[in-house]
């Protein structure tokens, strides 16, 4: 028997013979504003073209076979699917207890014992057997769970666990990447991100979905590293978030395989007493990039991202000059490099003050913007030095853009006798 929750109106407009489910009633009774909402409908064509011409929008089959539509309109996705049975049968083949709700004439219903889940915020399974249904399930569990701030019992944690044996010992039912990339992307986006991926690695999902991240469990570090290489990573992607809310996903990503790299570098220094990871940025980079393509992530986020790695290690010259031309050279990773090396130095232990000298830095250096564009024009160039057109002109326009990022050159006149002195210098950068 479904159980009465709450009497309350659903906020959106309903077709006939369709009924708010899922994860849209869920979020209205947990305070939030849903933008995806999912109906079972007795039709689900019929319901879906009557709230096209309602609401207008895009409508168009996700599988006509199965009778599942979806209509865009505007940012909200409304997903039409068959209702199988009676509703109580519909929400029983659900997954989690808070994802098996329906609205039905101004009340809420559930499943027997959804009650104390939202007085708990828990997120229980509505059966074991429904994982096996979709294979996506346990990784969404643990996304929820992220994203929702919700805890996961003790039957949820031995259930999702066992789920991931399974999948461990059966890649063939493993979902489609794409599915999987979607909940990663969402699970790392959420403010939770670290305690989302330390419950990904204890539910035993790590090694079935970043199987490469695996081995920095337990790997000891030694020297400033007080946490082993994955408990460093989860630290150096909590500071991230912590120093900079607004994270793109790039830097989230480049927080989480920085290190990826040190288990396939890690040798022991006898002569310094500890291991070294000689190289693991260059490896890491290489490692991430094909992880991340493997799990189509946008192309333009995994160069970014391992860019970001590549880079992380590099060390930030003193001096206000030269750091400005050090970050003119990567100012396609700014503001993340930064972010990203202080976040790296407060998950150690006793260099935590080189985090706060860093930025200190970078804000000082970067208060004037880096230039975009050099002060003379390649056909000034050309007439000043006497170029004709080719790689010279390039060098040359480099050359004065890298003076104007270290405030050598701050006009045209400044710009032209700057290109005169290092023409005649070998063509050097460096000003008298």
């Amino acid at each position: 028997m479904l159980r009465l929750l709450a009497h309350r109106d659903f906020p959106f407009y309903t077709p006939k013979g369709a009924f708010p489910v899922g994860g849209a009633v869920r979020d209205l009774l947990l305070g939030r504003r849903p933008l995806d909402l999912d109906f079972a409908a007795e039709d689900p064509l019929r319901a879906a073209e009557e709230a096209q011409g309602r609401l207008g929008g895009t409508l168009f089959p996700l599988d006509a076979a199965r009778g599942q539509y979806r209509l865009v309109v505007g940012g909200r996705t409304l997903d039409f699917a068959p209702l199988e049975g009676s509703l109580e049968a519909d929400l029983r083949r659900r997954d989690y207890r808070l994802n098996a709700l329906v609205w039905r004439k101004g009340a809420v219903f559930g499943l027997p014992g959804v009650e104390q889940d939202l007085r708990r915020r828990l997120l229980s399974l509505v059966s074991e057997e429904n994982l096996y249904q979709d294979s996506l399930r346990s990784l969404r569990g643990v996304r929820l769970a992220t994203t929702l701030g919700l805890g996961l019992p003790q039957g949820t944690r031995q259930a999702l666990a066992r789920h991931a044996a399974f999948l461990r010992a059966h890649p063939e039912a493993l979902p489609a990447r794409e599915r999987v990339r979607e909940e990663l992307g969402r699970l790392l986006l959420s403010p939770r991100a670290a305690f989302g991926l330390h419950l990904l690695e204890r539910a035993g999902l790590l090694g079935v979905y970043l199987p490469e991240l695996l081995p920095l469990v337990g790997l000891e570090q030694g020297g400033v590293h007080h946490l082993c290489a994955w408990r460093h990573t989860l630290s150096v992607l909590f500071h991230l978030q912590w120093l900079w809310p607004q994270a793109p996903l790039e830097a989230r990503l480049a927080a989480l395989y920085h290190d990826v790299g040190k288990p396939l570098t890690r040798r022991f220094d006898p002569e310094l007493g500890r291991y070294r990871f000689l190289g693991h940025a260059e490896v890491g980079a290489e490692v991430a990039k094909a992880a991340l393509l493997w799990l189509h992530f946008p192309k333009e986020t995994v160069e970014k991202a391992v860019q970001l790695i590549r880079r992380h290690m590099d060390r930030p010259p003193e001096g206000e000059k030269a750091l400005r031309r050090f970050y003119f050279r990567r100012q396609d990773l700014l503001p993340a490099l930064p972010y990203l090396m202080a976040a790296d130095r407060l998950a150690t232990s006793g260099v935590e003050g080189e985090a706060w000298k860093l930025l200190e830095a970078t804000q000082k250096a970067l208060a004037e913007p880096l230039p975009k564009r050099p002060l003379l024009s390649g056909e000034e160039v050309m007439a000043l030095l006497g170029l004709r057109p080719g790689p010279q002109v390039g060098q040359a326009l480099s050359a004065l853009l890298e003076a104007q990022a270290e405030g050598r050159v701050k006009t045209p006149e400044e710009a032209r006798a700057f290109l005169l002195y290092w023409r005649g210098n070998g063509r050097q950068a460096s000003a008298p």
